[in-house]
């Protein structure tokens, strides 16, 4: 099946029915015409326009994300038609700065237990908030190169601990196209809806956690190769097998909400760029459809602050539990969606000529649009970043650690943090699930 506009027919798709065919055909069209500079693509945040003037922080975080990923895509080949989770993390300097776009990610899907590699070549997780933050890393990683301690930096400067960190006034703000899976996401959406009058967040930077049942707060692990979560059974911490893996045990993968959580204690820029740079925390998280403001903020910040001892009387110095901004588009978009996601995950970071897209069920490009395998995403793609800032900054003792996994546990301060996070989600009943050591053993 094949569009057609006056006398010119555009590429032909092939689809189950007439219903998608119709829908892909479109999209193949539209895309073209865009890419060849005829059409230009609208740029909506929701389904309802809102004045310049009238636009909150959140609409404007939300429409500069549509408004870049909208841009993007005209140049991917691939039909991409369907029903997308959307995330990107957006830089401002300073409160009257419109901010720019630095990474871009989308997806919905993770890989099974047989897709996980050894080498670090495989992206295990490719929800669209996971993306956006690994592009994240590789942008820091690109600016650390361009570090000269001799020379003002735009990023970053001397901080007290000896590392560096981000200066003054610079923000990093987060937008969602939707809650993110997991405990955020544990709530009807018409409860939702009865709270509309009041975009709880907008007006103050306050949370007002919501503990109502037994079921809010708990750790949950996606679902294998496909859609939603399922809790935690255990307060232990859980370390999964390499060959319970393979041998078909379900590969268990941390929801995008408790990574959240995790990003707002020890930062969004990980372990191995903790070698040489504070933590960086979110300033704000946007949603653009199912927010809550009771149910999210308790999901990605205040649980952990629900019982004494207070999490930062164990935390190292520099780190604490942040709480960011919270808020959605001031128009919301359709309630439900029943179109189901594909498998395509994309990832942008400023600075890259193109997107690159993925396979998310086998967390490697998808080889009908790329010319690599690999990802630029993969850990041994960040790894190999790594080792470029490690010789930048002259450090040996990094270059000569035998495997990935050594670097990620030489960082102290990194590594404390983690343990007390760990423990204080234990104290509330909860148990983290890590992934097998296995996959993070190499060189």
């Amino acid at each position: 099946m094949a569009a057609k506009v006056g006398s010119r027919q555009f590429p032909g798709v092939t689809c189950h029915n007439k219903k998608d065919g119709r829908k892909e055909a479109a999209d193949v069209a539209l895309r073209t015409l865009i890419a060849e500079g005829q059409y230009s693509a609208a740029t909506p945040t929701s389904s309802v326009d809102i004045a310049p003037e009238n636009m909150t922080h959140f609409d404007k975080v939300a429409a500069l994300t549509h408004q870049t990923f909208n841009s993007l895509i005209a140049s991917i080949p691939e039909n991409l038609a369907g029903r997308k989770v959307i995330a990107g993390l957006v830089m401002q300097r300073g409160v009257d700065d419109v901010g720019v776009v630095i990474s871009i990610g989308t997806g919905n899907r993770c890989i099974t237990g047989d897709k996980l590699s050894l080498e670090g070549n495989t992206v295990n997780d490719s929800h669209a908030e996971i993306i956006t933050r690994r592009g994240f890393m590789r942008f820091l990683y690109q600016q650390l190169l361009t570090y000269d301690p001799n020379t003002p930096h735009d990023l970053f400067e001397k901080g007290n601990s000896g590392k560096l960190r981000v200066k003054a006034g610079i923000t990093f703000h987060l937008y969602i196209s939707t809650a993110p899976c997991g405990d955020g996401a544990l709530f009807s959406p018409r409860d939702a809806a009865s709270n509309s009058g009041v975009l709880a967040g907008v007006e103050n930077r306050e949370h007002s956690p919501t503990f109502t049942s037994n079921v809010q707060g708990l750790l949950r692990t996606k679902m294998e190769g496909g859609e939603g979560t399922i809790p935690v059974d255990t307060k232990e911490v859980t370390m999964q097998t390499w060959d319970g893996v393979v041998r078909g045990e379900r590969l268990r993968t941390m929801s995008c909400t408790d990574k959240i959580c995790r990003w707002n204690v020890l930062g969004l820029q990980g372990a191995l760029l903790s070698h040489f740079v504070e933590p960086v925390y979110l300033d704000s998280l946007t949603l653009g459809f199912l927010y809550d403001h009771g149910h999210l903020s308790r999901a990605v910040c205040c649980r952990l602050a629900r019982d004494p001892p207070p999490l930062e009387t164990v935390l190292p110095s520099g780190f604490h539990l942040n709480h960011p901004w919270l808020g959605r588009v001031t128009a919301c978009q359709p309630l439900r969606e029943t179109q189901k996601t594909k498998a395509f995950s994309i990832n942008w970071t400023l600075g890259d000529p193109k997107p690159e897209v993925l396979d998310g069920t086998l967390g490697h490009c998808h080889t009908v649009v790329e010319k690599q395998l690999f990802s630029r995403l993969a850990k041994r793609s960040l790894y190999d970043n790594f080792k470029q800032v490690a010789q930048h900054f002259g450090r040996p003792d990094l270059l000569h650690a035998r495997t990935y996994h050594q670097n990620k546990m030489a960082v102290a301060d990194f590594q404390a943090a983690k343990i007390a996070m760990i423990k204080k989600f234990q104290q509330l009943g909860c148990g983290w699930v890590k992934k097998p050591v296995e996959e993070e053993m190499f060189s």
